[in-house]
């Protein structure tokens, strides 16, 4: 039965992506506005499952939680090709930058944050425990620093490029990115984000070659079967060689991440996405990343007991409902804020 309702998920995922998805015979629409809402929020459900906590999981949740690394990735590429779009498309972009990329990024993160502090107070009215401190409405999720990081350097670079050059500014964006992995790896955390920020510089690589990009990616039965068996051979072998230092769980876990996302866009890249469903899933997927771990926590607390299947699909929902209130709140607030 855990397993039946767990297979809910990615079956009702699947549905909501693929309805009404039709292929186009050319590539106009790959990384458009649909295509990437559409991307958001098949991702945000699939990283949900692979922080379900250890006394909830199965296999199958565990198995698809897996590939989340790559949908963060994702969301990173995501985030440097909209921000090199925006800056080539409008020379004013600069100049409300921050004012426009703190509102973005800051305000569902105290909304999320004002969530937790209600999480806390309903787990204490009904159980006891431990009240949430200050620090709980100033808190700032590891994956949004790692984009206000690289919101200041794109920044800098991107202010100083009329001196140095285009080209000049997106190859320190790439250094900068890689520098900052490297270091997270060797001097501090390695799963403090050193794998997934690499999107920041597939985003930027995307941004300067797609043209380039689109011809690799042009489908055709060998591309598919060659990156399915390449991606297969690196899977296989990542799983035998993830314990070496740097070579197998660095290199081999980014390769391998680069190998499955060129996968997905062979099949993808000349097919229009798009319907209420996964459109709305697009919207809320920020918030549906920050506000997961809150429900999770309620729930956990509230009904321990809760069987593995019924924690995943209810968690899942909830965190649905919760980041659509959400984001419904936090859109208007941006909007007054954004210029």
């Amino acid at each position: 039965m855990d397993y039946l309702l767990t297979l809910i998920v990615p079956v009702a995922l699947a549905i909501c992506v693929l309805y009404g998805n039709k292929n186009l015979g050319n590539q106009d629409a790959f990384m458009n506005k649909e295509f990437t809402r559409a991307l958001r929020g098949a991702c945000c459900i699939i990283v949900i499952l692979v922080h379900i906590p250890l006394a909830y999981a199965n296999k199958l949740q565990d198995g698809i939680g897996s590939f989340a690394y790559v949908c963060v990735t994702l969301f990173f590429i995501m985030s440097a090709y909209g921000m090199n779009i925006s800056a080539s498309r409008s020379p004013a972009y600069l100049r409300h930058f921050w004012r426009n990329r703190l509102s973005a990024l800051l305000i569902p993160q105290l909304l999320v944050n004002l969530s937790v502090v209600v999480g806390f107070m309903l787990i204490n009215v009904i159980n006891g425990g431990g009240k949430p401190s200050f620090l709980t409405l100033v808190h700032i999720n590891g994956y949004v620093l790692v984009l206000l990081q690289y919101c200041l350097w794109f920044y800098l670079v991107t202010l100083g490029r009329y001196f140095y050059g285009e080209r000049t500014a997106q190859l320190m964006l790439i250094i900068g990115v890689a520098v900052s992995s490297l270091v997270m790896y060797f001097c501090f955390d390695a799963n403090d984000w050193c794998y997934e920020r690499w999107g920041l510089v597939w985003g930027v690589l995307l941004f300067l070659y797609m043209p380039k990009v689109k011809r690799l990616v042009k489908p055709n039965v060998q591309k598919i079967v060659a990156f399915g068996l390449l991606g297969f051979m690196l899977g296989a072998a990542y799983l035998k060689f993830k314990p070496v230092f740097f070579y197998g769980e660095y290199l081999l876990k980014i390769v391998l991440g680069m190998t499955i996302i060129l996968l997905l866009f062979t099949l993808s890249s000349q097919r229009k996405f798009g319907n209420k469903a996964i459109n709305f899933l697009g919207d809320i997927s920020y918030e549906v990343y920050l506000s997961h771990h809150v429900v999770m926590t309620v729930l956990s607390s509230l009904f321990p007991l809760l069987p593995s299947g019924c924690f995943i699909l209810i968690t899942v929902l909830g965190t649905i409902m919760l980041s659509a209130i959400l984001h419904h709140v936090g859109s208007f607030l941006v909007k007054r804020c954004r210029i």
